[in-house]
Protein backbone atom coordinates (compact mmCIF):
# COMPACT_ATOMS: atom_id res chain seq x y z
CA UNK A 1 0.00 0.00 0.00
CA UNK A 2 2.91 2.34 0.65
CA UNK A 3 4.18 1.92 -2.88
CA UNK A 4 0.72 2.94 -4.08
CA UNK A 5 0.91 6.05 -1.89
CA UNK A 6 4.40 6.83 -3.21
CA UNK A 7 3.14 6.52 -6.78
CA UNK A 8 0.21 8.85 -6.13
CA UNK A 9 2.34 11.50 -4.46
CA UNK A 10 4.66 11.34 -7.46
CA UNK A 11 1.59 11.67 -9.71
CA UNK A 12 0.55 14.84 -7.89
CA UNK A 13 4.08 16.27 -8.11
CA UNK A 14 4.18 15.51 -11.84
CA UNK A 15 0.78 17.14 -12.31
CA UNK A 16 2.04 20.30 -10.62
CA UNK A 17 4.81 20.67 -13.20
CA UNK A 18 2.53 20.06 -16.20
CA UNK A 19 0.26 22.79 -17.65
CA UNK A 20 -2.99 23.47 -15.82
CA UNK A 21 -4.22 26.03 -18.35
CA UNK A 22 -3.35 25.89 -22.04
CA UNK A 23 -2.55 29.21 -23.72
CA UNK A 24 -5.42 30.64 -25.73
CA UNK A 25 -6.48 33.85 -27.39
CA UNK A 26 -7.01 35.83 -24.18
CA UNK A 27 -5.51 33.32 -21.73
CA UNK A 28 -1.90 32.94 -20.70
CA UNK A 29 -0.78 29.32 -20.31
CA UNK A 30 0.07 28.38 -16.74
CA UNK A 31 1.72 25.40 -15.16
CA UNK A 32 0.74 24.30 -11.69
CA UNK A 33 3.88 25.67 -10.04
CA UNK A 34 3.20 29.09 -11.58
CA UNK A 35 0.15 29.46 -9.32
CA UNK A 36 -0.12 29.50 -5.53
CA UNK A 37 -2.49 26.51 -5.52
CA UNK A 38 0.00 24.44 -7.48
CA UNK A 39 2.80 25.32 -5.09
CA UNK A 40 0.66 24.29 -2.12
CA UNK A 41 -0.29 21.00 -3.82
CA UNK A 42 3.36 20.32 -4.67
CA UNK A 43 4.40 21.01 -1.08
CA UNK A 44 1.72 18.67 0.25
CA UNK A 45 2.78 15.98 -2.23
CA UNK A 46 6.41 16.30 -1.12
CA UNK A 47 5.38 15.99 2.53
CA UNK A 48 3.43 12.83 1.68
CA UNK A 49 6.36 11.48 -0.33
CA UNK A 50 8.76 12.05 2.57
CA UNK A 51 6.36 10.51 5.10
CA UNK A 52 5.82 7.41 2.94
CA UNK A 53 9.56 7.05 2.33
CA UNK A 54 10.27 7.34 6.04
CA UNK A 55 7.58 4.78 6.81
CA UNK A 56 9.05 2.35 4.26
CA UNK A 57 12.52 2.72 5.78
CA UNK A 58 11.32 2.33 9.38
CA UNK A 59 8.80 -0.44 8.56
CA UNK A 60 6.29 0.99 10.99
CA UNK A 61 2.74 1.97 10.15
CA UNK A 62 1.69 5.12 11.91
CA UNK A 63 1.41 7.88 9.31
CA UNK A 64 -1.74 6.75 7.50
CA UNK A 65 -3.80 9.68 8.76
CA UNK A 66 -1.26 12.04 7.11
CA UNK A 67 -1.96 10.50 3.70
CA UNK A 68 -5.70 10.90 4.14
CA UNK A 69 -5.36 14.53 5.16
CA UNK A 70 -2.91 15.34 2.37
CA UNK A 71 -5.04 13.58 -0.23
CA UNK A 72 -8.18 15.38 0.91
CA UNK A 73 -6.49 18.80 0.84
CA UNK A 74 -5.02 18.17 -2.61
CA UNK A 75 -8.40 16.96 -3.88
CA UNK A 76 -10.11 20.11 -2.56
CA UNK A 77 -7.52 22.38 -4.18
CA UNK A 78 -7.86 20.60 -7.52
CA UNK A 79 -11.66 20.56 -7.35
CA UNK A 80 -11.90 24.27 -6.61
CA UNK A 81 -9.44 25.08 -9.41
CA UNK A 82 -11.30 22.86 -11.87
CA UNK A 83 -14.57 24.53 -10.95
CA UNK A 84 -13.04 27.97 -11.48
CA UNK A 85 -11.50 26.96 -14.80
CA UNK A 86 -14.76 25.48 -16.07
CA UNK A 87 -16.74 28.49 -14.89
CA UNK A 88 -14.41 30.90 -16.72
CA UNK A 89 -14.13 28.56 -19.75
CA UNK A 90 -10.35 28.32 -19.63
CA UNK A 91 -8.69 25.63 -21.77
CA UNK A 92 -7.72 23.08 -19.12
CA UNK A 93 -4.42 21.21 -19.32
CA UNK A 94 -3.59 17.67 -18.18
CA UNK A 95 -1.76 18.67 -14.99
CA UNK A 96 -4.83 19.61 -12.97
CA UNK A 97 -6.45 16.29 -13.84
CA UNK A 98 -3.39 14.38 -12.61
CA UNK A 99 -3.41 16.36 -9.37
CA UNK A 100 -7.12 15.67 -8.85
CA UNK A 101 -6.64 11.96 -9.62
CA UNK A 102 -3.69 11.67 -7.24
CA UNK A 103 -5.58 13.44 -4.45
CA UNK A 104 -8.61 11.21 -4.97
CA UNK A 105 -6.50 8.06 -4.87
CA UNK A 106 -4.64 9.16 -1.73
CA UNK A 107 -7.95 9.82 0.01
CA UNK A 108 -9.33 6.50 -1.21
CA UNK A 109 -6.25 4.63 0.03
CA UNK A 110 -6.76 6.09 3.49
CA UNK A 111 -10.44 5.11 3.49
CA UNK A 112 -9.51 1.56 2.48
CA UNK A 113 -6.95 1.48 5.26
CA UNK A 114 -9.63 2.52 7.76
CA UNK A 115 -12.00 -0.16 6.48
CA UNK A 116 -9.31 -2.84 6.73
CA UNK A 117 -8.39 -1.71 10.21
CA UNK A 118 -12.05 -1.85 11.26
CA UNK A 119 -12.26 -5.50 10.20
CA UNK A 120 -9.18 -6.33 12.26
CA UNK A 121 -6.84 -6.91 9.34
CA UNK A 122 -3.27 -5.76 9.67
CA UNK A 123 -2.09 -2.99 7.34
CA UNK A 124 -0.11 -4.20 4.34
CA UNK A 125 3.51 -3.09 4.00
Amino acid sequence: MLYYILFNTFLVALGCVLPWIHPGLFVVGLRGIDMVDGKIALGLALIGLLAASYQLLQKRGRFYWVYGLIGFLILMIATLDLYTFYQNRYPIGPGIYLVALGGLQLTGAYILFLLRQGRGASPPP
